[in-house]
């Protein structure tokens, strides 16, 4: 993944999981992200590892107000990934796609494969000029790329399973990076020695992140945890919180 743009993050006092995901009463406390931005702030100065695990502790645990609220935070995108994957599968099997997402396979027809992407893409996360769902148009266009660099001869109407879980899992990945850098990347961008540092550190944090997502994709898949039709968003729920686990262990 590049290096998507970074914010300041949000202030406090405002939710800490939006109302468009579910009733939360969590408020950001002030300054939540203090530590987590003093740490990575190290990171990209010195290059620690520890600073960079510390920062990510710090960032789940009292930026995003523990891994359970953090999960909850992130639910937009694990409906997302739950809807892709619906997609994928019902294109392939032929079967009903879920009359919740606006997309009739009629009119794949004849289309380019990446024009096929932009067309699901458009279906299951439209455009609603929230950061939120530009974050996670970028981050599918990304795991679409990414599983037509793997296989550049896939079709994405006919994509077989372990495609389809590829997809969801690169998809994922890619928007709680996304998540992460919106939120406190800034600070690394700031307190990296150089620009060309700071696009370095930025992206050993990207890698690092997904590594640990796809350890715990995999965990949940050794435990008998497979993506089916109609559990992706509990299973992206699960994926997330275990990751975010992982971050606050570090901690200790």
């Amino acid at each position: 993944m590049g290096t998507s743009a970074s914010s300041k993050g949000p202030g406090s006092g405002v939710p800490l999981v939006p109302s468009w995901v579910g009733n939360n009463p969590a408020v950001a406390e002030p300054a939540r992200f203090r530590s987590a931005r003093t740490n990575l702030g190290s990171f990209a100065k010195r290059g620690s590892q520890d600073s960079l695990k510390r920062g990510l502790g710090h960032y789940s645990r009292s930026g995003m107000g523990g891994s359970a609220t953090g999960t909850a935070r992130m639910g937009r995108s694990t409906a997302a990934a739950g809807g892709y994957a619906d997609v994928l599968s019902a294109l392939r099997d032929g079967s009903p796609i879920p009359g919740s997402i606006p997309l009739d396979p009629a009119t794949l027809a004849g289309k380019s494969q990446q024009e096929i992407a932009d067309a699901i893409i458009d279906a299951v996360t439209p455009t609603d000029g929230t950061q939120d769902a530009e974050s996670s148009r970028d981050s599918a266009a990304r795991a679409f790329a990414e599983v037509m660099e793997v296989n550049p001869a896939a079709d994405l109407t006919a994509l077989p399973q372990e495609m389809v879980e590829l997809f969801f899992e690169r998809f994922l990945g890619n928007d709680l990076v996304a998540r992460i850098q919106l939120d406190v990347g800034k600070a690394v961008l700031d307190r990296a020695p150089d620009a060309a540092t700071a696009v370095q550190r930025l992206e050993t944090m990207q890698s690092f992140v997904k590594q640990e997502f796809n350890r715990a994709v995999q965990a949940l898949k050794d435990a008998g945890q497979r993506l089916q039709q109609g559990n992706g968003k509990a299973l992206g729920d699960a994926a997330i919180k275990a990751t975010l686990d992982v971050f606050e262990g570090w901690l200790k």
